[in-house]
């Protein structure tokens, strides 16, 4: 019969890469991080920017309040991959979005529907056609000085649901449309990304970010905060979001072995680890004390002190 042992290269070669056989509560970063081998990436003088969702904006914060050099896209929050690859078109590749409804008009309130702004509304533009061009352009300018010159880049992968106008699906708002805008339940549609699709998006984030800045160190995470409602009519929001994070998952860990300069940071997994403390009283944000902690493993693992 077969004994309860395991060959002994077996044993040699994966000795401690064993799952942390303790309370859960008392898993640490250094359970996750263990023989996590990074290099070093980047200092306190070094340029780095984030970009993402919710929850790259709690380490910018961190990385403003301890003195980094940080550069702010002022892009707001960026929900889904789709959306992180337009941005990324808007400073290099204007050209190839396809944009068929400009302008949000609420009564002489005009925004731009691809581009938040830090009102949590969409960016404030001219009604005028043309100055509202002029005024996204100029966006586009500082989008494409950020990324071109930022050093290490933080990407935090959130959501995989997108809006878009049903003659261009291919090109996402950034976010759900509000209620009012004129046509909109005619025109606009929905869309949860395919895992296919994620793929995509993931290898156009590199061939533009490398075509246009090829020396860049680009770190993935992806944000522990869940969607705050989804569009299936198959089941809940709670199974949606982890459906999501699931995809965004699996995508980044298998991709990011294709390319050089990329690497991982695992806040979905800390913060994961303690679901009780991690999140503040409304079950999906993440206080910045915790923030802190998981920006300490960053430091941990790819700050050169």
């Amino acid at each position: 019969m077969f004994k309860l042992a395991r060959p002994r290269y077996v044993i040699k070669k994966y000795a401690g890469k064993k799952y942390p056989k303790k309370d859960k509560k008392l898993i640490t970063a250094e359970d996750i991080i263990e023989k996590f081998i990074t290099p070093k990436l980047l200092d306190k003088k070094t340029n780095i920017t984030t970009i993402g969702s919710c929850f790259a904006q709690r380490l910018r914060d961190y990385l403003i309040e301890k003195n980094f050099n940080y550069k702010d896209g002022k892009w707001d929050r960026v929900y889904s991959i789709r959306n992180i690859k337009q941005i990324m078109q808007m400073a290099f590749e204007p050209e190839k979005l396809k944009i068929v409804e400009p302008i949000w008009n609420f009564n002489g309130d005009c925004g731009d529907p691809y581009i938040k702004s830090v009102e949590g509304r969409p960016m404030k533009i001219p009604c005028n056609p043309k100055e509202a061009k002029e005024k996204i352009k100029s966006k586009y300018k500082h989008f494409n000085k950020i990324l071109k010159e930022c050093k290490v880049l933080i990407i935090t992968l959130g959501q995989t649901e997108v809006w878009s106008h049903k003659d261009a699906p291919e090109t996402a708002f950034y976010a759900a449309p509000f209620v009012g805008i004129k046509d909109g339940e005619k025109n606009h549609i929905s869309h949860d990304l395919t895992i296919d699709e994620i793929k995509h998006e993931f290898k156009e984030i590199m061939r533009i970010m490398k075509k246009n800045n090829p020396n860049v160190k680009i770190v993935f995470s992806i944000s522990p905060i869940p969607l705050v409602a989804s569009i299936s009519d198959d089941y809940s929001a709670y199974i949606a979001a982890n459906h999501a994070k699931t995809k965004l998952h699996s995508c980044t860990l298998e991709l990011m072995k294709e390319y050089e300069d990329v690497y991982y940071m695992p806040s979905f997994e800390l913060v994961n680890a303690h679901p009780y403390s991690a999140f503040r009283d409304d079950g999906r944000h993440v206080p910045q004390n915790f923030a802190n902690k998981i920006m300490k493993m960053f430091s941990k693992l790819y700050v050169n002190e």
